[in-house]
């Protein structure tokens, strides 16, 4: 992948080399682009994700310099031409497949979602590919109701999968596996009620009442604590 957006922004050249993307204005123009890849973006929505406080004289001057100097810093687009397209008014950043993570994060989600009930070996697998891209939350140096759309719906994207994993898991017979998952999303999330519930759920059905048990115990804990006041 040449457009890294699930976590910190990162770039590569086709031949792996990073593309040193200068901090502030110039990564702040590339990100607002990728929050919504290969359509046309207005001047007067990048230039509100880049200066928020409008405290720059001429955006639309601003935006073209430093689109200009991010199409010779970006890779190509399908190895001849510049990355990103402009007409007055607006840009453009195209993106081919398999080039930015987000988009394929969603193409293994929904693979892997066709053949759940079918074949949960590939789906299992899938879900863990789309997981794996994840490094941390998207667009976090952009504020804008669209970057934070974006953000909340990767992230509320990525909880689904991890949940249809624990079923893909559990239809594999993987009960261990399936445990440690849901363990380690409590870890992240001590209060996530659904997380609590499968592994109650999954526990029960594996005949581990005890352990069931325990876990049921340490939910109810856990919403009592994420209610009381701080």
């Amino acid at each position: 992948m040449l457009f890294r957006v699930l976590g910190p922004l990162e770039v590569t050249h086709v031949d792996g080399r990073a593309a040193e993307v200068p901090a502030g204005v110039p990564r702040r123009v590339l990100s607002a682009l990728l929050v919504r890849p290969n359509t046309w973006v207005g001047v007067d929505s990048l230039a509100e994700a880049v200066w928020p406080d409008r405290d720059v004289a001429s955006p639309a001057d601003a935006l073209w310099e430093c689109v200009h100097r991010l199409r010779r810093l970006t890779p190509l687009y399908d190895g001849t031409s510049a990355r990103i397209d402009s007409m007055r008014g607006k840009h453009r950043l195209n993106v081919g497949e398999g080039e930015l993570d987000s988009i394929v994060f969603g193409q293994l989600v929904d693979d892997g979602r066709a053949v759940l009930r079918t074949d949960p070996d590939v789906a299992a697998r899938c879900f863990r590919a789309a997981a794996g891209l994840w490094r941390g939350t998207p667009f976090t140096q952009l504020n804008t109701y669209q970057s934070r759309f974006e953000a909340a719906r990767l992230a509320r994207l990525r909880w689904e999968a991890l949940d249809e994993l624990v079923d893909a898991l559990e239809a594999l017979g993987d009960v261990a596996d399936a445990v440690m998952l849901l363990q380690s999303l409590l870890v992240e999330e001590p209060a996530r009620e659904r997380s609590w519930l499968r592994l109650v759920e999954v526990l029960t059905r594996a005949d581990r009442p005890v352990e069931a048990e325990a876990a049921f115990r340490k939910a109810v804990r856990a919403a009592g604590t994420a209610m009381s006041p701080a």
